[in-house]
């Protein structure tokens, strides 16, 4: 492949990742707009963020120890860690961060890209739409898919849009009125602004019905088994440790919840369908060059991860290079039955 058409299509299936890998603010003495999460010495209760989702029936926790709740307020009493939602910003932001530059975790590609204020402008305006030459088929049957899935499990409950990018999945998920409240989830601040803009735009979207969280995929801030469904579109090749995320997903699932995500194949995927063997065909992967910043899957791959991290009953819908797979927690006691 040449390295212009590389770096074109690179850019059109690029999709947010959130796995909190540039922890970087400014240290100020007194609070700003910029500062999402700070790290605060131990505080008076009234000084302590109000948790927001703490009528939806979401239950959070610290991101840092993944064990205290974090109730009434965003304060963690175990770590004597504040986290904050600024004026300033539509979201609650939940992602651990360096209060000053003193320290700046190395970054993955796909995270940073979509930190752009204008790859997030254009992400539902040309960008998503252009996923079309892998075989996606299109935001309405991928949604359509989705809740074939998510609907037993999750009819009535809450439900995590993870890597929710610019809400493409979110809204579709809120005006369904099948869920009892909708988290929608990035690690990229412009993205959840831009679905806070698209959500403005639709009335017959209550604020009662979402919450915006800025969280980083593996360190989920979920109080374990507490979710009954979780949905990633179009982004587990963009993070940057997908077992990582993979086991936290696991972890803050119910018995018998239910994860659905989508992403891209390999290239050889559509000749292994088409012969009915993808073992015959990967070896000629070789040839396809890895983008830096995502991973191509092998159906095996995915299959793998599910597994180790105890999640079973796979399902999927494949098509060309686009697949879209479900897996569940399994029932208290079903793993040692079999």
């Amino acid at each position: 492949m040449e390295a212009t058409l590389q770096s074109q299509k690179a850019l059109k299936i690029a999709k947010p990742a959130f796995t909190g890998h540039r922890l970087k603010q400014k240290h100020q003495n007194k609070k700003s707009p910029h500062n999402h999460c700070v790290c605060s010495a131990a505080q008076t209760p009234e000084q302590h963020a109000i948790n927001p989702l703490q009528s939806s029936g979401v239950q959070l926790c610290c991101p840092i120890c993944l064990s205290t709740p974090l109730t009434s307020s965003l304060y963690c009493k175990t770590c004597n860690r504040n986290f904050e939602r600024p004026s300033s910003t539509p979201y609650t932001d939940l992602v651990i961060t360096a209060p000053s530059a003193s320290y700046t975790q190395p970054s993955w590609g796909g995270t940073e890209l979509f930190r752009s204020p204008v790859i997030s402008f254009v992400y539902e305006r040309g960008w998503r739409q252009g996923f079309s030459w892998a075989g996606f088929p299109g935001a309405d049957e991928e949604y359509n898919l989705a809740m074939k899935w998510l609907l037993p499990a999750a009819q009535g409950q809450p439900l995590l849009d993870l890597s929710c990018g610019s809400g493409l999945f979110t809204r579709r998920f809120i005006t369904s009125k099948s869920f009892s409240h909708v988290i929608a989830a990035d690690y990229s601040e412009n993205m959840l602004k831009q679905t806070k803009t698209f959500i403005s735009e639709d009335a017959s979207i209550t604020d009662d019905e979402y919450n915006l969280v800025r969280l980083d995929v593996a360190r989920l801030p979920f109080k374990t088994g507490s979710l009954s469904a979780i949905h990633a579109g179009a982004a587990l090749h963009c993070w940057p440790n997908p077992i990582a995320a993979m086991a936290e997903i696991s972890r803050v699932l119910k018995p018998g919840g239910v994860f659905v995500a989508s992403t891209f194949l390999s290239m050889t995927a559509p000749l292994g369908q088409f012969l009915g063997n993808d073992g015959l065909v990967e070896p000629l992967d070789a040839f396809e060059p890895q983008p830096g910043a995502y991973k191509w899957w092998k159906e095996g791959e995915i299959k793998g991860i599910c597994e180790a991290v105890g999640l079973e009953n796979y399902q999927r819908d494949r098509r060309l290079r686009f697949i879209m797979f479900s897996v569940t927690k399994p029932l208290v006691g079903n793993a040692a039955v079999r």
